[in-house]
């Protein structure tokens, strides 16, 4: 039986949860930032959601015998906020905040960042039945969620820091082999 969609101990609600625990894990050892979850929300992919920065990974597996795919979304709402993240890995990395000095740099470092939260994350989620593949990561600029089809598991974390700058993650979960 699957789980239900909107039941929170959904393996669904349960791969949310863990990719919120890598993420301030991971954001924790990597700056000199201490985030907090400040939500995590099954949510409706539709319109209305945008970013101005952001990094993506689309991935694909099966997830209790049924096929899935998906992607995870860093967002941001302003250059400013993912450049000022990037810096602050650069510079706690021992790599300099130069590496972080523009477009490029910021995607390079933020994509690594996100590598490795998608890593201990997937390696959590096969111990719970959830086996994905994961193509590299690809800057987004400014981007508006396309609607999600019928039957999408998404959700919408929020990592706030100490000055109350935001950064989003979207997970998404979706099932081709249902149809939808």
């Amino acid at each position: 039986m699957s789980p239900s969609p909107n039941n929170p101990s959904s393996i669904y609600h349960s791969c949310a949860e863990i990719l919120g625990r890598h993420a301030l894990e991971v954001m924790a050892k990597m700056s000199t930032l201490t985030p907090r979850l400040d939500a995590l929300v099954r949510a409706e992919v539709q319109r209305g959601h945008s970013f101005v920065e952001g990094v993506k990974v689309n991935f694909r597996g099966r997830a209790q015998g049924r096929l899935t795919r998906g992607f995870f979304i860093c967002a941001f709402d302003a250059f400013p906020v993912a450049q000022s993240l990037a810096r602050n890995i650069a510079v706690k990395l021992g790599l300099g905040q130069d590496l972080a000095a523009n477009r490029e740099g910021v995607e390079n470092v933020l994509a690594e960042f996100l590598n490795i939260i998608i890593g201990l994350t997937c390696s959590d989620w096969a111990k719970n039945g959830l086996e994905i593949d994961f193509d590299p990561p690809r800057r987004l600029g400014t981007h508006d969620l396309d609607p999600a089809p019928p039957g999408t598991e998404a959700y919408h974390l929020t990592l706030k820091l100490p000055d109350n700058r935001e950064i989003a993650i979207f997970l998404s979960f979706q099932f081709p082999e249902s149809g939808q």
